[in-house]
């Protein structure tokens, strides 16, 4: 397999997390793809960006050059193939090009859910390394989370960790909780169990993608 175009648009805008997960990947430009929109969709507490056709709507991306061991760890982080899937798309350059480049989508019967707060703070720096437009970012978080909470009011079963039983108040609910402490790691604990080979825990972006879960 040879070298090939990567598209990014959540935390692998961020460079350094980039440099540390794909040390060969080399950034080839900025752009966008268009008819498609940036969402945010999985665990309910604990979403990830992905991106699903819509007419009309855009989505800045950076496109990276990577090497095969690039792509091998690329489709660890994203719980290739079965979490995300991988599409060709075309890409509008801001420099006029266009280019062929390959993205992750993830699977698109996912829910909407809410970003965790590390977890945008990677994919809003990324928006800055690469000098895209965070106000893309920001009605994505918007409208994912419009969308979250309409499908919580409709379907009252779709349950989510901020919702208390009725019959259960509050302090009751947590002193359930575990204390997992500062270095728990949400993303850690809902690693698939038929992983194969595990992710590099050292990874300072570990917590900041891949889509391991343990069901909706």
């Amino acid at each position: 397999m040879s070298k090939r175009l990567y598209v990014a648009y959540g935390s692998n805008l961020n460079v350094s997390q980039m440099a540390y997960r794909c040390p060969t990947a080399k950034l080839y430009g900025t752009g966008v793809i268009e008819d498609y929109a940036l969402q945010f969709k999985g665990s309910p507490e604990s979403a990830f960006a992905t991106i699903a056709p819509k007419n009309g709507s855009s989505v800045p991306v950076a496109v990276w050059e990577i090497q095969p061991g690039d792509e091998k760890s690329l489709d660890r982080y994203e719980g290739y193939p079965s979490h995300y899937f991988k599409k060709n798309v075309a890409v509008q350059l801001d420099n006029g090009q266009e280019v062929n480049a390959m993205v992750y989508i993830m699977n698109l019967k996912m829910n909407f859910g809410m970003p965790s707060t590390h977890y945008y703070r990677t994919v809003h720096q990324g928006y800055m390394d690469c000098g895209l437009d965070t106000d893309v970012l920001a009605e994505a978080l918007k409208d994912s989370t419009q969308k979250f909470y309409t499908s919580a009011v409709r379907f009252p079963s779709y349950q989510i960790r901020m919702n208390f039983p009725s019959n259960t108040s509050h302090d009751e609910y947590e002193s359930e909780e575990e204390d997992y402490g500062e270095d728990y790691d949400e993303e850690e604990e809902m690693c698939c169990d038929d992983e194969e080979e595990e992710l590099d825990e050292s990874d300072p972006f570990y917590s900041s993608d891949g889509m391991q879960w343990r069901g909706m």
